[in-house]
């Protein structure tokens, strides 16, 4: 298995470690659907699309729906708010 599908493996298991933390509904994801980053970042679907694909940020598609782990956002405002203080 090369590094690729190792990467596609873990990537599948959490996709389905989510899902089923998604059904059951007992906590808050880690994690941001594509309308909650449109309204953050102030973009439109096709912006997001883009960024998407350009392999700028990391996500996940479980079925239709797609997901960006929130840690990777929740870091990127931290550094933007050291900058405006």
């Amino acid at each position: 298995m090369n590094e690729e599908q190792l990467l596609r493996a873990i990537f599948d298991i959490f996709s389905e470690i989510l899902f089923h933390l998604q059904k059951s509904g007992t906590h808050e994801s880690p994690y941001y659907d594509n309308a909650d980053l449109k309204r953050m970042l102030n973009i439109s679907d096709s912006t997001l699309l883009r960024i998407r694909q350009s392999e700028n940020i990391p996500h996940i598609r479980i079925g239709r729906k797609i997901f960006y782990p929130k840690w990777v956002f929740n870091d990127y405002f931290k550094s933007l708010s050291k900058f405006t203080k």
